[in-house]
């Protein structure tokens, strides 16, 4: 697992949003609020999505989920993707 603090040295400023135990519209939802109120000087969002309970929300954060803030997906372990935010 990739540590917190090479996170913050490589990408910058981030937060964390943990989808574990949502629907996939739930997660969607949370993504869509998550992103809406964003500070500006958050670089990366951290998406924790799990991989043990199944793919519902590691594919809807990897493959699915498109918003116009995300600037690139950066696959960081199993169970986390990080978007990587515009300025």
């Amino acid at each position: 697992m990739v540590p917190d603090s090479f996170i913050e040295y490589y990408y910058g400023k981030y937060k964390v949003v943990d989808l574990h135990g949502q629907t996939k519209e739930d997660a969607k939802i949370t993504l869509l609020h998550e992103l809406g109120l964003i500070d500006a000087d958050i670089k990366c969002l951290v998406v924790v999505h799990g991989y043990h309970g199944g793919t519902i929300l590691k594919k809807l954060v990897k493959d699915e989920f498109k918003h116009e803030r995300i600037e690139k997906k950066v696959v960081l372990d199993a169970a986390r993707t990080i978007f990587l935010l515009k300025n």
